[in-house]
């Protein structure tokens, strides 16, 4: 009986270790579990156990004066993990992610003083330069500051030919704008000085499904604007564009706070998030899910049809950098609509020293909970950012 006591887990059946850490998907828990005592690494390191594919995305949380740099996850029951980041990117503005933890940063830059844009990534720290300026007019010696609001990209960011949109602000015009530009690119080209397009836009997607590729861009007025990937050349900048006009869906009955766009099962899904008409400053409280669909009644060529019900997909929303996963894929009862608190992006960034960026409102939404699931952590204002979504898997539907 002492002999038996005395065995460690290394020792269990197979069958029982499974048992035990499969309810353990996080690969930070997983990780912590092996530091315990040698017994739990060697029955770590005898199951070998793959985590759930495709990882799903962390919640970044920004540094507060009251915490440090964390990141939450969905997979961990929504607890933080400290997480690093060099000195130098920690106290940054960031402003979308892509997939394979590469992350958008704008470093310093309060106020009207010039971003330093880069693109991180999380597992190698290579650092991508990003534009900083644009040419006024086409005067390249003539350069006004940029501050890139939201960006994606139409292939991994090492690869030849990745071009990126992005959504800009300039120094001195708060009338945002659509750029692009070739990875590797320091100025944005005069062509985008000028405010482009009319419409105010929301969001930005590059979809790429079944050999049809193109930028998206999801209007305040929920039209969508297609551009092909541009053609650049030596003085200009060649760009095919329309407007996708959709029939108007009519009033939601509450404010809303935000539109994404989202790529699902290789169609086209829009996400509304709503707020309480009551609340001074309104967070969160419904979501709703449309999928384009093409219509032809003489006027308008589509229509956003609404979802009856998610039919098991996760949705992670986030400006530029939304992602679909599906429950199926070892994520038993998590579907729904995660978010984050990015009710300060339409708040100009430049002309404001003291702007805090709220960090609050992030949450989960279903259809079966009576109301939001605030699964993530409290977390006050940042004088440095909002949240951000990290998507550590290479790509997802």
């Amino acid at each position: 009986m002492a002999a038996d006591r005395s065995r460690g887990w290394a020792c269990l059946s197979d069958n029982v270790l499974y048992g035990i850490f499969r309810r353990v998907p996080c690969e930070v828990d997983r990780l912590h579990a092996g530091r315990v005592c040698h017994s739990w690494r060697a029955a770590l390191a005898k199951l070998n156990l793959p985590a759930p594919h495709p990882p799903v995305p962390w919640l970044l949380l920004p540094e507060t004066d009251e915490h440090g740099l964390t990141f939450s996850c969905v997979l961990s029951e929504c607890r933080t993990h400290p997480f690093f980041l060099p000195h130098s990117a920690r106290r940054t503005r960031y402003f979308g992610s892509y997939d394979g933890a590469w992350i958008f940063l704008a470093v310093d830059g309060q106020g009207d003083e010039a971003q330093d844009h880069v693109l991180v990534n999380l597992h190698s720290f290579q650092f991508l330069d990003l534009p900083n300026a644009i040419p006024v007019f086409c005067f390249e010696k003539d350069l006004e500051n940029i501050a890139i609001v939201a960006a994606t990209l139409s292939r991994p960011p090492t690869e030849q030919g990745c071009i990126v949109a992005g959504i800009i602000e300039l120094s001195l015009s708060p009338v945002r704008r659509i750029a692009f530009w070739r990875m590797g690119d320091r100025m944005v080209s005069h062509r985008f000085w000028a405010v482009w397009p009319p419409e105010e836009v929301e969001d930005l997607l590059y979809y790429n499904d079944g050999g049809v590729e193109c930028f998206l861009f999801l209007t305040q007025e929920e039209d969508v604007r297609v551009c092909a990937e541009p053609n650049f050349h030596e003085a200009n900048v060649q760009l095919f564009s329309n407007l996708s006009r959709f029939k108007p869906r009519g009033s939601d009955g509450q404010p809303v706070l935000a539109r994404y766009l989202v790529q699902s099962r290789g169609v086209v899904l829009m996400v509304v998030r709503l707020g309480s008409p009551i609340q001074h400053e309104p967070a969160a409280s419904e979501f709703r899910v449309f999928e384009r669909k093409y219509l032809n009644d003489g006027k308008f060529r589509n229509i956003w049809s609404g979802l009856s019900e998610l039919d098991g997909r996760m949705l992670f929303v986030g400006r530029g950098c939304s992602r679909s996963y599906e429950a199926t894929d070892g994520y038993p009862g998590m579907e729904g609509v995660y978010f984050l608190d990015d009710r300060s992006f339409d708040e100009p960034i430049f002309h404001d020293p003291d702007h805090a960026y709220r960090c609050g409102d992030n949450s989960k939404w279903s259809e079966a909970a009576i109301r939001l699931d605030r699964c993530f952590p409290e977390r006050g204002q940042s004088k440095y950012s909002p949240p951000a979504l990290v998507s550590s898997a290479e790509n997802c539907s």
